[in-house]
């Protein structure tokens, strides 16, 4: 039996076979594209980058009695998180903020600054209703960035100022 007459015996014309396959093709590729576009590419890198941060800001927390870094100053590494805990790298466009949170004490908190490859800071993190609602990195409405709170009561650690300066 050759190619033909089996095309022909399922009731397609070969044409027809062609077009099944194509639509076929069309639509996996379509539902893929789909599934990938749901979180773009920079930020799901930023959420993995931020359960990594928040691990590394929790192992610094603990040789430091419970405090945390301070403030990173836009995206740079935050005073203290040395090399020892991550190798931080400003070009991931992650500002690490520590700020008072109304309550006598501070959050500590990531905003991602550059969905669109360029650094972009609102301050999203200074909101409390942003971090509680939107601390996991869920699109908050009418921005780009994205938030990751890693602790809402935090004590902050600050280094030692240096005498000579």
């Amino acid at each position: 039996m050759s190619a033909t007459q089996s095309f022909r015996s399922a009731g397609f014309k070969t044409w027809e076979w062609w077009a099944l396959a194509l639509i076929l093709a069309l639509s996996l590729g379509l539902a893929l594209k789909g599934y990938y576009l749901r979180e773009p590419h920079p930020v799901r890198v930023f959420l993995e980058r931020a359960e990594i941060i928040d691990q590394a800001a929790r192992r610094f927390a603990a040789d430091h009695g419970g405090a945390f870094p301070p403030d990173g100053i836009i995206t740079r590494r935050p005073a203290g998180l040395d090399d020892r805990y991550i190798h931080w790298d400003y070009r991931w466009l992650i500002d690490f903020e520590a700020g008072p949170n109304g309550k006598g004490s501070h959050y500590v908190c990531l905003e991602f600054t550059g969905p669109n490859g360029r650094h972009e800071y609102r301050r999203l993190c200074a909101n409390p209703e942003y971090r509680r609602r939107y601390g996991e990195g869920q699109p908050i409405p009418g921005y780009e960035n994205r938030i990751w709170v890693i602790a809402e009561e935090a004590r902050i650690h600050h280094p030692p100022k240096d005498k000579g300066r």
